[in-house]
């Protein structure tokens, strides 16, 4: 699999799907219900189940798409809800985060900070 921090897009599609879909059942879902290109490598798209129990991350990596899937043996992904759109634009971050079962809702990092001069 590619870095993650490879895909300047990350998009979390935010209802589960059917695992019995394979990539191309997954291309026709990022297509017509997220409303998203596939065929753009700078982009990772992220799928669960019903039961949140597996992870399934789709990409064009110029030659075909790559599949890659993680299904958890204990506990469930813990999905954001925090869209009323029908995808979630996450960073690398968060993804990483979200793959070692974090709540990305509850993630309180300090804001970066600008200063026009010092003092």
């Amino acid at each position: 699999m590619k870095d993650i921090s490879a895909f300047a897009k990350i998009y979390l599609a935010k209802d589960p799907v059917d695992f019995r879909k394979q990539a191309n059942g997954l291309l026709v879902i990022v297509k017509e219900s997220l409303g998203l290109q596939p065929f753009d490598g700078k982009c990772l798209f992220v799928f669960t189940n019903r039961s949140k129990t597996s992870i399934r991350l789709l990409y064009w990596d110029m030659t075909g798409f790559a599949l890659w899937s993680k299904v958890l043996e204990k506990d469930k992904f813990i999905w954001p809800t925090v869209s009323d759109d029908c995808k979630v634009s996450i960073g690398p971050k968060d993804l990483r985060w979200l793959l070692q079962g974090a709540d990305l809702t509850k993630i309180n990092v300090h804001k970066p900070l600008t200063f026009e001069e010092t003092h």
